[in-house]
């Protein structure tokens, strides 16, 4: 599944939040329901089931790009397997 990540996401997404990043704002938006979004996995729930995978290399990036300055984070799209 490809999780677009928006200027509207970065633009109301909370700073060191795992569930409310923009990270897990695009996964909510893509459908997955209770995304987390930390830096050593992504997870969700979809269809009364629970997934989790390991946070890709360029989702880390922008976790700290918007961690640390978030006026340089940019839209961004990724990949996960359910």
């Amino acid at each position: 599944m490809r999780i677009s990540v928006t200027q509207h996401h970065i633009d109301i997404g909370v700073r060191g939040s795992c569930s409310s990043d923009p990270i897990a704002l695009a996964m909510r938006e893509a459908g997955l329901e209770k995304p987390h979004a930390g830096p050593s996995y992504l997870t969700w729930r979809k269809d009364f089931k629970d997934y989790s995978v390991e946070t890709p290399a360029d989702v880390i990036q922008f976790m700290e790009t918007f961690d640390n300055s978030p006026e340089s984070a940019k839209p961004f799209e990724f990949e996960v397997k359910e």
